[in-house]
């Protein structure tokens, strides 16, 4: 008789080392292919939301999506960063830490579903809005059911790669063919939390052949011993859901429908921009993870090759956007949006911004360092709020955008201190020469070919970035090396 999946699972032995580099390559390969596609998608999806529920319809789903997104942060991140980074280090304890987490998560999303119930029932005076939070606050339930953390602290990402292809189909194809107009405002939601069912319950199939179905269980060992790691990590992830989207609710609390629809079309672009910085932060943590234990020299090398890796793509992204904000807002929005072109130049700049602040936050959790950041994140969470409101009353909703780039802007400086503090701080100052040579090169030639067309400016300014920056040395093999793990 065959033994039990369990004891299969546990009697497998560990890949050997040497695997590594191709595996973090492979990874990262993967989720960049399914993010690009899935990201490129949902921008799509966007623009066709944009187009046919106007400002109005589109401002209404744009608020009530940030809201449950933050409580889906909650019931995600906080929970299973900290599950990731034990599975990266004790694969062992899966089943056993799966059937432990699987009832927090439950508990923890139901108790937020019918608290955001509650609260749309009593703050929401049309119907609508109240049925429409409702039906993205399905994205809790979901949610506390995926078992996709499983597989990147196993750092097997080609399941949780289609799982993704999989969600973004659903959803992409369900708005194409069900929202033509704002009567079907309602069908976004419902379709978002359909896909995210459908790549859930792939990844749940996989599970399941391979440890069994799992089994909620709650020891008061584990829940102590959890929630005590697992507190400062969910006050980062919390921080940097509020620092992601602070501005967009700021906007929609005092705005008009119309305001939050014009200011939240170049928000969730800047936002898919940002997203693959925590792609790249989800493919390196369990190695981060494992190397802990090195010394502080060999932890900033290597973050130090990881910030280079992260200002190559980022930098001529943000200055490209800035300087063709304008003709991409107006090929890509209805002439109603004309004035967002101001906001996707100033916001564009949360990309690199906070996704360095972030990286920096994760080499601490990876680092068992979360403690020292907790505080300056939740400083910088706290005081946006405020701030985003002064400045919107002042300067308008490119105010509201400034902001949120002052912040990011400080938590860079902040959190490189809190790491030269661990000894384990990147050398910043040699990461900005080359891109921004390169990208001096690039913003001429943008501009020249936007005579023709954005998009040849577009591919063209990316083709003289990438050759300029070949000429000034680009990424050398020794420090992609570092990255992917060989040295």
């Amino acid at each position: 008789m065959p033994p039990p999946a369990t004891v299969k699972a546990e009697a497998r032995p560990r890949r050997p080392c040497v695997q590594a580099p191709r595996r973090i390559a492979s990874n990262f390969l993967s989720l960049s292919a399914a993010e690009i596609a899935c990201r490129g998608t949902s921008v799509l999806v966007t623009l066709s939301l944009a187009k046919c529920l106007g400002k109005a319809g589109y401002g209404r789903i744009e608020f009530a999506f940030n809201v449950v997104f933050w409580l889906v942060l909650l019931v995600r991140n906080g929970c299973e960063v900290i599950a990731a980074r034990e599975l990266a280090r004790h694969p062992r304890l899966v089943r056993p830490l799966v059937n432990n987490l699987f009832f927090i998560k439950v508990a923890l999303a139901v108790v937020l579903f019918l608290g955001l119930a509650v609260i749309g029932a009593t703050t929401l005076s049309d119907p609508a809005d109240r049925k429409l939070l409702a039906l993205y606050g399905l994205m809790l339930l979901t949610t506390a059911m995926g078992l996709d953390f499983v597989y990147r602290g196993m750092e097997r990402m080609g399941l949780v790669a289609i799982s993704l292809y999989i969600r973004t189909a659903v959803y992409a194809l369900g708005v194409w063919f069900w929202v033509g107009d704002s009567t079907r405002i309602a069908w976004v939601p419902a379709w978002l939390a359909a896909g995210e069912a459908c790549g859930i319950a792939l990844v749940w199939g996989c599970y399941a052949r391979e440890y069994g179905l799992p089994r909620p269980v709650l020891s008061g060992r584990f829940l102590a011993v959890f929630l005590r790691r697992c507190r400062p990590v969910l006050m980062i992830q919390v921080a940097q859901t509020v620092l992601g989207s602070v501005d967009l609710m700021v906007v929609g609390l005092l705005c008009t429908w119309e305001q939050v629809g014009l200011y939240g079309a170049p928000h969730r672009m800047v936002t898919a921009a940002l997203t693959f910085g925590m792609i790249f932060q989800q493919v390196v943590f369990p190695s981060l993870a494992r190397s802990w234990r090195d010394s502080p020299t060999s932890g900033r090398r290597s973050l130090d090759a990881l910030v280079r890796v992260l200002t190559l793509g980022l930098v001529p992204l943000a200055i490209g956007a800035t300087f063709l904000a304008g003709p991409l807002v107006r090929f890509l929005l209805p002439e109603s949006y004309a004035d967002a072109s101001v906001l996707l130049a100033l916001g564009i700049w949360r990309a690199p911004l906070l996704t360095l602040a972030f990286l920096y936050q994760t080499a601490l959790i990876a680092q068992n360092r979360e403690s020292s950041g907790v505080g300056l994140l939740a400083a910088g969470a706290l005081g946006s709020g405020p701030l985003v409101a002064l400045m919107l009353a002042q300067f308008g909703l490119s105010g509201a955008s400034f902001a949120i780039v002052a912040i990011a802007l400080g938590l860079v400086i902040a959190g490189h201190g809190r790491l030269a503090r661990e000894g384990r701080q990147p050398a910043w100052h040699h990461h900005l020469a080359r891109p921004l040579a390169a990208s001096a090169v690039m913003v001429p030639a943008c501009l020249i070919l936007l005579r023709w067309h954005i998009l040849a400016s577009v591919i063209g300014g990316a083709m003289a970035y990438t050759v300029a920056l070949a000429a000034f040395g680009g990424l050398r093999w020794s420090e992609l090396r570092i990255v992917i793990g060989r040295d």
